[in-house]
């Protein structure tokens, strides 16, 4: 407990890795007169040696830094897990394929910003991408691929259709493994689904399934906060639009909620179909009245409908404030009710998210964010901070108000 503390710091500064500090508590009233530990007194000298040079950054302290050896292990534990998120965005490279497109400037990203996280990028055109399913169409077997999908997926339409996804499938995975990619984000809307003949939703929702999560709409700030995500819950993850309020007639259980404080989350059909109740292949309803509108969905299907099965869930985006990023994480559940709506959609109610949009995400974050199916927030929230985010937005209590919200009410 009272270690050289110059020792201390340098030990930090050579490690350069994140670094837990914790004390041993006192163990009885029997030791404090002769082998007291004075924990109190040895963290307060090693902390400030360490923080003299600079070091702290790399330091993570737990709520309680005194700890029993029951504690201590539990912090251990906790800090393993965190040590797991760190390492995994550290390590991860992201292929970005394309630009974004047009009229998303929303999910425009900064590398530089990226790079502060630790993640290395990748950037490739769409004419890559399109090459490359060329070249697997002509000189890859895909066959065990289709067999896969018409398993997991019955509503695929025919064996042309399916082959035209299990090839694009292989064209992502040949990347994967070619450039050791953790993750990766398409351009998608809209030219994919003409020069590819299918939206990419299913075979996005597959990899993810298989923890190769791909973001749509080339959003690299999203797929950042997957791979977080990801190795925050150890669970395969999705991206969702935090899209459209709910209507109080959806569902009668609405009426145990603030409604204010319920939204729905929503995307084309990107989800692990495991996460559905009973998923369906379909097409893109918006996408079919602006690309076909005369004739049978063909080029728009891909699709994987189904409401989001209910489960704890925990929100979290980061995005580029210049050169470095903000990040938000929120907790919340998503209900077990019919959206009634179309793609992969669900209701989640999440406590005080109606000032939390307005007070904290408006002017300062995308449309999308990654969810996890499980509650990881208080992990992904120090593992952020430890990854040098300083400024992460988290829903506050309706006694706490955030910077500039009126103090006279409404």
């Amino acid at each position: 407990n009272f270690s050289p503390e110059i020792e201390d710091a340098v030990f930090v500064r050579h490690f350069d890795k994140p670094v837990m500090i914790i004390a041993a508590a006192e163990e009885s009233a029997g030791t404090l007169a002769e082998n007291r530990g004075d924990a109190l007194c040895g963290l307060l000298s090693a902390t400030l040696a360490i923080g003299k040079r600079d070091l702290l950054r790399q330091c993570f302290f737990p709520a309680n830094p005194l700890v029993d050896s029951g504690e201590g292990a539990a912090a251990l534990d906790r800090f393993r897990k965190i040590a797991r998120i760190l390492k995994g965005i550290r390590s991860s490279t992201i292929g970005l394929f394309g630009p974004r497109p047009r009229d998303f400037e929303t999910c425009n990203y900064n590398i530089s910003s990226l790079h502060s996280l630790g993640v290395e990028v990748e950037e490739l055109g769409f004419f890559d991408l399109q090459n490359e399913v060329r070249r697997v169409e002509k000189e890859e077997n895909t066959d065990s691929i289709i067999n896969e999908m018409q398993k997991e997926m019955e509503t695929i339409p025919d064996v042309e259709f399916g082959k035209r996804l299990a090839v694009y499938e292989r064209a992502l995975l040949n990347f994967r493994d070619n450039l050791k990619l953790s993750g990766a984000a398409t351009q998608c809307w809209a030219e994919q689904e003409f020069a590819l003949r299918h939206v990419p939703c299913y075979v996005n929702a597959r990899l993810a399934a298989r923890g190769f999560p791909v973001a749509c709409e080339n959003d690299a700030y999203s797929l950042a906060a997957e791979l977080v995500a990801q190795y925050a819950s150890d669970q395969s993850v999705t991206i969702l639009d935090l899209n459209h309020s709910i209507p109080l007639d959806v569902s009668p259980k609405l009426s145990r909620y603030n409604i204010s404080d319920c939204i729905g989350l929503f995307h084309c059909g990107n989800t692990d179909p495991s996460r559905l109740v009973c998923p369906a292949m379909k097409h893109q309803v918006i996408m079919k009245r602006l690309m076909e509108p005369e004739n049978e969905p063909d080029i728009t299907r891909g699709t994987i409908e189904g409401q989001i099965k209910a489960s704890p869930m925990t929100m979290v985006q980061v995005h580029g404030a210049g050169d470095s990023l903000r990040a938000f994480v929120a907790e919340g559940e998503m209900l077990d009710l019919d959206p009634k709506t179309f793609g992969c959609t669900g209701t989640a109610h999440i406590p005080g998210f109606q000032r939390f949009y307005r007070y904290a995400l408006l002017g300062r974050f995308h449309h999308h964010a990654a969810i996890a199916f499980n509650h990881c927030g208080s992990l992904i929230y120090d593992a952020l901070r430890l990854c040098g985010i300083e400024t992460i937005y988290t829903p506050l209590p309706d006694s706490v108000r955030y910077p500039g919200e009126n103090p006279f009410g409404k």
